[in-house]
């Protein structure tokens, strides 16, 4: 069983599969090209970040990659970073003002660790030609 199609039929047909294949492509070509690194999009997320309080809990989220969570008194969930559990106790204060990069830590004894964000960031590592 043959099927025979008009020319109209045909150029109907082959629209409908590729004006989307083409708009596809033209948004994908664009969204690569005009938008930011995701470097730039942490940045700003970690700028805009604000928040201070004692930890009052410390715990591990299983459901978000098995992060450790830093529950502030005020509630606020600070994810700490790999490198920083080791820094940040039950009953430290954090303290991060909005517009920098530094979150604070003032521990019980009275000392103060300030720890930078841009030293998660991914850093890209020179070429090494041998």
């Amino acid at each position: 069983m043959e099927i025979k199609l008009e020319k109209t039929d045909k150029i109907i047909l082959y629209s409908l599969f590729s004006i989307p294949a083409i708009l596809l492509l033209i948004f994908f070509v664009w969204s690569v090209s005009s938008s930011k690194p995701v470097e730039e999009f942490k940045k700003e997320d970690d700028l805009r970040k604000e928040f201070v309080g004692r930890v009052d809990t410390l715990y591990f989220e299983k459901q978000n990659h098995n992060i450790k969570i830093a529950k502030l008194s005020n509630g606020y969930k600070y994810q700490i970073f790999r490198r920083w559990e080791i820094e940040i106790e039950i009953g430290d204060s954090l303290a991060k003002e909005k517009g920098s990069f530094f979150v604070k830590i003032y521990k019980k004894n009275g000392r103060v660790i300030t720890l930078d964000y841009r030293d998660t960031y991914l850093k890209k590592q020179p070429i090494h030609h041998y």
